[in-house]
């Protein structure tokens, strides 16, 4: 059976047409900047012509371009999943029904992020035009779009807890940009500073069990590691390996397991743990009610 709020937020959201409107925007914007990146490449070429190999820049800067959407989108449709409910008086409504705080917390992350998800599956048609030039192959669009997915999730997820922390909606968008900040970038910058404080002091690499957590729970890093594995690049070996050269001997850091499905995996178990902790404190919130 579909939740109930789900079922009743794709009857009054998903039928308006601002969904449309939405995802015709969302779709436009990708789309000229792809148009416009490769007149840019035509018109920077020699005799105005078009390098298929040059597809590969472009694939990057859509999917890099993807990911600053997602990112600044998902807060925005689903920080105010409980607090919206709460700022219209309606949140009482919703608890006294026979449905658990789980279950309400599950129906408003996919309600929120069921929007966002349409405009990223909308999209992978363009990501295909490159296959035409042998940039990439269907495995990996998939690949990508489905991460992107989870890191929608793991965004929403955030949303949903901060919003059953804060009766506002703007209080709630603005702790989860904040903690999306730390996800993104604060985790790579603490990365870099304790590879570079190790080696300095131990003159040894950091080692792998240091190094893993702080990778695996950047979203960003497992991008990086699908369009590295696609178009050969050793940007993410040297990521991994970074801080190696400290000490008399080398040895390259390798992992046998591709770094975005580490990734993956621990963006499922923070979705996971945002969820349970958001359904924990609607409990409370019920009980105080």
């Amino acid at each position: 059976m579909i939740n109930p709020v789900l079922r009743r937020e794709a009857k009054t959201s998903l039928r308006n047409w601002k969904i449309f409107y939405a995802v015709a925007g969302y779709i436009l914007v990708v789309t000229a900047v792809a148009a416009i990146t490769i007149w840019q490449l035509m018109y920077n070429s020699y005799n105005a012509s078009f390098n298929p190999s040059e597809i590969v820049t472009i694939y990057i800067g859509l999917t890099i371009l993807q990911l600053v959407l997602v990112l600044f989108m998902t807060p925005a449709f689903t920080a105010g999943s409980i607090s919206g409910e709460r700022e219209r008086q309606t949140l009482d409504l919703l608890l006294v029904t026979k449905m658990s705080p789980l279950s309400i917390v599950i129906g408003k992350f996919l309600s929120g992020l069921a929007l966002i998800v349409l405009m990223i599956i909308a999209t992978m048609p363009i990501f295909a035009l490159i296959m035409y030039f042998g940039g990439t192959s269907v495995q990996y669009i998939v690949a990508v779009t489905g991460y992107m997915i989870l890191i929608c999730g793991l965004f929403g997820a955030i949303a949903i807890f901060f919003s059953t922390v804060f009766k506002k909606t703007v209080t709630s968008m603005v702790f989860t940009y904040i903690c999306t900040g730390i996800l993104c970038g604060g985790t790579i910058i603490v990365y870099f500073i304790l590879c570079s404080v190790y080696g300095s002091y131990y003159q040894a690499a950091l080692p792998l069990a240091a190094r893993l957590p702080l990778l695996a729970i950047n979203p960003a890093v497992g991008l990086v590691s699908i369009i590295c594995e696609q178009t050969g690049s050793y940007y993410m070996s040297e990521i991994l390996d970074y801080g190696n050269y400290y000490g008399t001997t080398y040895k390259a850091i390798t992992i046998d397991t591709p770094m975005w499905i580490i990734n993956a995996i621990a963006l499922v178990i923070l979705i996971v743990l945002f969820l349970l902790l958001a359904a924990v404190r609607v409990k409370r919130i019920s009980k105080k009610g």
